[in-house]
Order: structure tokens, then sequence, then C-alpha cells
């Protein structure tokens, strides 16, 4: 497996602390080759990003995680889809593949507030091209059923940090089969299955990095 992918991360664009710059220089920092900043329901944080990527020799591919009705679906694509986003997820999967994007179920049974799609991924599983079977963010036995649910659909498995603060970026990469160092490698790799998820957890400064967090977003 040639690179190191973070596929789910969030930016000041929507309700993470960095900025999509800083995110692509920690990547750096921390030996990941490729990122998805995934902000909510825009491509805008992944475009920020893509625009100081050469500057660090890091691959961003765009992403947006975004709300359907089901919950959230992680969009990654070699280029920005338009905007606004379908929330309906059959119009999104049919308009994300006029881009060659990729569909993943993102912690698909973490209870709320993550907003999860749950057993859609088994009752849909078309429009589905990945699963995130190991998301770092939230308590590890929720990714059991991702783990078991994504075998029985026969998905590529992928994992992230789902970090929505610098400390924990890469605590759980996807490695990636790629051909070639490329954006568009790296999505063509998850649909066609050639990703190994990795099991990771935030330590001790990353949880209480992001309970901070959390705490100051509600005020």
């Amino acid at each position: 497996m040639g690179l190191v992918f973070e596929p789910h991360c969030h930016s000041y664009v929507s309700d993470g602390v960095s900025s999509p710059e800083n995110i692509v220089r920690r990547a750096k920092l921390r030996g990941v080759h490729a990122l998805a900043v995934t902000d909510h329901d825009t491509f805008r944080g992944s475009i920020l990003a893509y625009k100081v990527s050469r500057l660090f020799n890091v691959l961003v591919v765009f992403g947006a995680e975004v709300l359907t009705s089901w919950g959230d679906i992680l969009v990654l694509c070699p280029e920005p889809m338009e905007e606004p986003l379908p929330s309906d997820p059959f119009v999104l999967r049919d308009e994300a593949s006029k881009y060659n994007c990729a569909l993943i179920a993102p912690h698909p049974f973490h209870p709320p507030p993550l907003p999860s799609v749950g057993f859609n991924v088994l009752r849909h599983s078309s429009v589905f091209d990945a699963v995130e079977i190991w998301n770092a963010k939230g308590l590890p036995i929720f990714n059991i059923p991702a783990i078991i649910v994504a075998r029985r659909v026969g998905k590529p498995r992928v994992s992230g940090s789902d970090c929505h603060i610098p400390s924990a970026l890469g605590v759980a990469p996807t490695l990636v089969d790629s051909d070639g160092a490329s954006v568009e490698g790296v999505v063509e790799a998850i649909l066609k299955g050639r990703v190994i998820p990795t099991i990771g957890v935030m330590g001790l400064r990353a949880v209480l990095d992001d309970v901070a967090w959390s705490l100051f977003k509600s005020v």
C-alpha cells in the first residue's frame, strides 16, 4: 500500500478549529500523503486546501460531508461538484457519478448527535461505494456494526479520524494502493477497493482538545 490517506476531517469552513491550509500543513508533519477536507455540505474547505497542497507535497481530494435524509454521507471527488449538494441520497448518487466521485457511509452506526445512515447501508447498498468501518472520533464499540455490515454487503472499507482539531488528524488513516500519486488515483482506488483501513484511537491530548472544542462550540 503506497499512500497514507486521511479521508475524513473538518476545517473552520464548517465546524472544525483549523484552517484548511493548516490541515494540509499538519498532514505533512504527521506523515499523511493524501487527505480529504470534508466540511459539511460544501467543497469550499477542500478547495482552499487544494490551493496550498503543492507547497507541502500533499494530495488533497475534494470532499464534503453531506447531510441527507438518511444521515451524513461522505463525498470524495477528483473535482468539486456543483453546489448546493442534494439531500436526497439517490439524487446525490446520480450527481456524484457524473463527477466520478466515491460515496462513503461515515460512522454509520454511531448514535446521535452524529447523523448516521444506519441500516440504509444494508437496505440500499448500491448508493454507497465504501463504508467507514473505523471512525476514531466516536466510541470504538460503535464501529463494530459497521465492520459487520461492510463485510455483508461486500463494500470497500475505509477508516478516518473525523477530526475537528489538529491533534487528531491521521490517527486512523486509510492505506491506499493508488496507480500513481494523483487525486484521481486515490478516488479510483476507493472505487475499486484497493484500500485497507487501520485501527487507531485519539490520544489523551487529542481527546482533551476535542472536548474543549466541543464545549467552546456549544457556548
